[in-house]
């Protein structure tokens, strides 16, 4: 008769499922991670959406602002112009007009205005619009004689 008790183990007994073990946790952590991310991006998303509705319509209003403003001359003083709400953001633009004479190359004087606007919130949207922050400024040129219009600076505050 055998005695089972007497039976000798290999020397690699276990290890598949030690590696099997390894595998799953691997698997685990690296699922894990890629979820993390995923939403991690989704709510990163919402936010990135409101910032981008925010600049959108501020762009657009300073835009209308200065075709508002092109046909005025250097005697109206700075303004408010309001637009209409865009991208659910609605846009105040206040801008300063700046008078001043230069001559031309026969030395006949020409008027320049430049007029510095600034897009900022109408009303508190959400909590990445405030109305006291500028998002977006803008320094036009507009030359009369003849009729023409140079962007100078565009810059975007996030």
């Amino acid at each position: 008769m055998r005695r089972r008790g007497n039976r000798r183990q290999h020397q690699d007994s276990g290890a598949a499922l030690l590696l099997a073990i390894g595998f799953v946790v691997m698997v685990g952590a690296i699922g894990g991670g890629l979820a993390a991310l995923a939403t991690s991006g989704m709510n990163n998303r919402t936010t990135l959406e409101l910032v981008r509705n925010r600049e959108y319509a501020a762009d657009g209003a300073i835009e209308d602002a200065i075709a508002q403003v092109r046909g005025l001359t250097c005697a109206t003083p700075g303004a408010s112009i309001v637009g209409p709400s865009m991208n659910s953001v609605a846009i105040r633009v206040d801008w300063v007009n700046s008078c001043v004479l230069v001559a031309d190359s026969n030395g006949t004087p020409i008027e320049q205005r430049n007029v510095i606007f600034s897009a900022f919130c109408k009303t508190p949207t959400d909590a990445t619009c405030n109305i006291t922050d500028v998002i977006i400024r803008a320094q036009v040129n507009f030359q009369d004689a003849p009729a023409k219009t140079f962007v100078q600076s565009w810059s975007v505050n996030r």
